[in-house]
């Protein structure tokens, strides 16, 4: 049995890396060194590829009908849009200037957020992708030229990109929590200081209360410190306008938003991270007994790691109504996202501040 009547996971990657021309093996986990400098030497020479079918064996699987696809480090937009032609009824994609961030990492260009946000304005300008994400590319590159950015620099940046964002009417993704796994454990880099302050949203939610805003991964990435959690929480609660990623919650995560009347399960939506570079740790007997995180001394999984699996099982065993449960498995995000369903009238109405259209 499907666990929801149309499911949807709002933060998956279809592409996967090879080794690409010249390169006859893949290149091994670095440590040390700067951090985001150093995952893109590791990251050179590999191509992204389509992982669909792997991606679609574990939609069958868990009866997943639709994945709006993101990009990630050295992911491209390009790549997320011919799977979504190939695949309307299956996908739809977020963008995140990724061949304007390769061109500056490169040389070829120099790093501006004036030109973050022209680009950002030609790719929504084609009617062709949903929301700006994973993350805003508000730090400039390559990385290494500025190791930090001050609260100012990094708001004012993400201002502008919000505002491109509301000129076309899809929503921004803001990326929390710390990757633990490898080079990229730290706070700064292409996600930048917005990362471990979700509290920062206050400020770009009240400036533009028309815009949706997401918190990817909701407040729990790769680790079980709950304080991002919490911050992210007491942003949502405040604004009509923000919601959150449930995907890496444990069940008992769930209890809180839920009995908050100012949050409750129209504003969460089930997204995972499907595709990235984490495990699900297990630890019987403790708090959480598992959970996702990368594994510092085993560094980037070779396989493809059961999200779904996983996910689903913590949050079906939330006992809400299941109407509730619809909303956080796709109603929400169906609604968000502009998602064609197979029937009207079959999401529960959320709220009036919350179902306004955006």
């Amino acid at each position: 049995m499907k666990a929801g009547r149309f499911v949807v996971d709002t933060h998956v990657h279809a592409q996967r890396f090879a080794a690409g021309k010249g390169i006859s093996e893949r290149p091994p986990e670095r440590t040390g060194g700067s951090q985001w400098g150093t995952l893109g030497k590791t990251m050179s020479g590999l191509e992204p590829y389509d992982n669909t079918p792997r991606l679609e064996y574990d939609m069958a699987c868990y009866g997943v009908d639709m994945c709006v696809l993101l990009p990630a480090f050295g992911m491209t937009d390009e790549l997320n849009l011919e799977i979504v032609e190939r695949s309307p009824d299956k996908y739809v994609a977020a963008c995140g200037a990724t061949e304007y961030i390769r061109r500056c990492r490169a040389g070829e260009e120099e790093w501006s957020i004036d030109g973050v946000c022209a680009e950002l304005d030609r790719l929504l300008g084609t009617g062709r992708f949903v929301a700006i994400g994973e993350s805003l590319p508000y730090m400039p590159a390559p990385w290494d030229k500025t190791a930090l950015v001050s609260r100012v620099d990094a708001i004012a940046n993400i201002l502008k990109i919000v505002e491109v964002a509301q000129q076309h009417g899809v929503a921004a993704r803001i990326h929390t929590g710390i990757p633990y796994g490898y080079t990229a454990a730290y706070s700064y880099g292409p996600i930048g200081p917005a990362n471990v302050n979700p509290l920062w949203m206050l400020d770009i939610a009240a400036a533009f209360p028309d815009v949706t805003l997401i918190y990817d991964h909701g407040g729990i990435q790769a680790g079980s410190w709950e304080r991002f959690y919490e911050e992210c929480l007491t942003v949502i609660a405040a604004n009509d306008n923000v919601y959150v990623e449930t995907g890496l919650w444990w069940r008992e995560l769930y209890e809180k938003p839920l009995m908050d009347p100012n949050i409750g399960p129209s504003k969460l939506l089930w997204g995972t991270d499907w595709g990235a570079s984490m495990q699900i740790y297990s630890q019987p007997g403790r708090f959480p007994p598992s959970y996702a995180v990368q594994l510092r001394g085993e560094g980037i999984p070779h396989y493809q790691v059961d999200y779904w699996g996983w996910s689903l099982r913590e949050l079906t065993s939330v006992r809400i109504a299941q109407d509730d449960m619809n909303l956080i498995l796709g109603g929400n995000a169906a609604r968000i996202f502009d998602l064609d369903v197979p029937h009207t009238r079959l999401f529960k109405p959320p709220s009036e501040q919350v179902g306004r259209k955006r």
